[in-house]
Parts: C-alpha cells; sequence; structure tokens
C-alpha cells in the first residue's frame, strides 16, 4: 500500500504547494478525491434504495415459506430479477473506492513521511483555526466531537428502517451509536488533518446523499412488474427470431453468390382489382331513350 501512501502523497504536496496552507490542501483534496468518486457513491445509493423499495415484497416471502428456505432462496432471486435488483451492485463501488480511502487516509496519518519527503515540516506546524499543529492531535477535542456528530447525523438520516424487522432495526440502531463513538475515538488519537479530511468528506457526503435520497424509487405492484417482464420476454423472442430468419437469409445469398445462382426476385402480388387505366367504362341508357332512338 505504500505506493499508494506515496501517489496521494504527491497530490496533497502539489495541492499544498498552490494554495500555500496545509489545512486548506487538505480540504480540497477532499472535495476533488470526492467528486472523482460521486458516480460511484450515487450507483451505491440507488442501489440502497431499491433494496429498501422492495423490503416489504420480500419480508412477505420470509412469512410465506419461512419453514422452507429453499424455496424461499428461490421466490426471493425470482423478486429480484422481476425489480432488476442486484444486491451486490451496491458492494461494487464501496470495493472500488475502499483502495482510495486507503491511500488517502495512510497519507494523512503519516504526513512526515509521505506529503513532505523532502522535510518542509513548516506546513504542519502553521496552525489553522483553532489547531495548532495538523501532524498532531487535536489538543481542544473540537475535531473529535464534530466527527462525531457528523457520523451520527449522516448515520441517522441515511438509514432507513421503517420496514425493517425487529432484529434488524434493534442493530442499526446500536450501530448508530457505536460507529460514531469508534470514530471519535480514532479521531482523538490520530493526526488533526485526518479527523479534518473526516469532517470534510462526512459533511460531503450528507449533502449528496440529501440530495440523492430525496427522489423517490417508483415501485410498481408485482403483478404489474410481473406483465412486463412476460411483454417483454415476448418482444426478445420476436426480435430473437426476426434476427435469426436475417442471418439465414444472409446466409442463402451468400451460397448462391458462391455457386452463381441467380438472386430469387420476390414476386408481387396481384391486386385483386384492376387498375382505373384499364377498366371498361360502360355507360347504361335509360329504357326511355332507347325507344326514341327506334322511333327516329
Amino acid at each position: 500500500m505504500h505506493f499508494l501512501y506515496q501517489g496521494f502523497g504527491w497530490i496533497l504536496y502539489q495541492i499544498f504547494r498552490l494554495i500555500g496552507d496545509y489545512g486548506y490542501a487538505v480540504i480540497l483534496f477532499t472535495v476533488i478525491v470526492k467528486t472523482i468518486i460521486l458516480p460511484l457513491n450515487i450507483k451505491q445509493t440507488n442501489s440502497m434504495k431499491e433494496m429498501q423499495a422492495i423490503t416489504p415484497e420480500v419480508q412477505k416471502l420470509q412469512k410465506k415459506y419461512k419453514n422452507n428456505p429453499e424455496k424461499l432462496n428461490v421466490e426471493t432471486m425470482k423478486l429480484y430479477k422481476l425489480y432488476k435488483v442486484n444486491p451486490m451492485s451496491g458492494c461494487l463501488p464501496l470495493l472500488i473506492q475502499l483502495p482510495i480511502i486507503w491511500g488517502l487516509f495512510g497519507a494523512l496519518q503519516n504526513p512526515q513521511k509521505y506529503v513532505f519527503p523532502a522535510g518542509k515540516l513548516s506546513a504542519l506546524h502553521q496552525s489553522f483555526y483553532w489547531i495548532p499543529n495538523l501532524g498532531k492531535p487535536d489538543p481542544f477535542y473540537i475535531l473529535p466531537i464534530i466527527c462525531v456528530v457528523v457520523t451520527f447525523l449522516t448515520q441517522k438520516f441515511t438509514t432507513d428502517m421503517s420496514n425493517a424487522d425487529p432484529t434488524t432495526a434493534t442493530s442499526q440502531k446500536v450501530m448508530m451509536i457505536i460507529m460514531p463513538l469508534m470514530i471519535g475515538w480514532f479521531a482523538l488519537k490520530m493526526p488533526a488533518g485526518v479527523s479534518l479530511y473526516w469532517v470534510v468528506q462526512s459533511v460531503y457526503t450528507f449533502v449528496q446523499q440529501f440530495i440523492v435520497m430525496r427522489r423517490p424509487v417508483k415501485l410498481v405492484p408485482i403483478e404489474e412488474a410481473e406483465r412486463r417482464v412476460k411483454e417483454q420476454e415476448v418482444k426478445d423472442k420476436k426480435k430473437k427470431k426476426d434476427r435469426l430468419r436475417e442471418q439465414s437469409e444472409l446466409r442463402q445469398q451468400a451460397l448462391n453468390a458462391q455457386l452463381g445462382r441467380p438472386e430469387k426476385k420476390t414476386k408481387m402480388a396481384r391486386p385483386k382489382t384492376k387498375p382505373v387505366s384499364q377498366r371498361r367504362i360502360v355507360t347504361k341508357i335509360p329504357k326511355s331513350d332507347e325507344r326514341t332512338k327506334k322511333s327516329n
């Protein structure tokens, strides 16, 4: 992981050279990294919302097949396929983000080695607001307290316990308390630069989740979802049949060209009625006019 620490440390140092302040360099660097991985975070959030939306249907299946785990697993997978929800889609963005988080965290944890390898440590000794040294823990415990508060608010806002069963809801409530306290404990021991990074990224995540989570997930009834799936299957079969017919015609044309056979022209269907220009026009003469002609 040292190459990640060195890479992120070098980028952070370049930002520091442009700004001239290590604290603001950490803030800007965090915002840039969070903006780059924003599409992954949005994908993860949308996947979480979709899973929460179908939770009532999953709970119905759990009650219906509580004594048949195999059938429950089959029906649950059918439900996921029906609503086009992948339970693992939210894990992939997180796995991609982990090396970025580790690299950034490692560089900030040891800035003397990875950010300022040339020995320019004077930037760490510069005060940043109330913090006298970003390379050491906050002596006033303000950043750790902010870390606890922001982490708690972010978890509370992003965790939906309305459809959760009692066991899951209890575990989520416990984690909502333990996780912020754990982050605060780490912030007491870590350099203030790491705590500053955590506060900035938590605020960024809170704003992002506030915007994304406000968009409701439209979940159609299961009967309508099944109808749409069947309709799509019929369309797919028709497209596949047409594609196979076109491929067969193309192969036949290629074979005819190799054998020198003339191409068969499609016969035009004969019209059921004659064209207007070829119709015989017959004029009927009234009987009174015929008698007048004979008398003359």
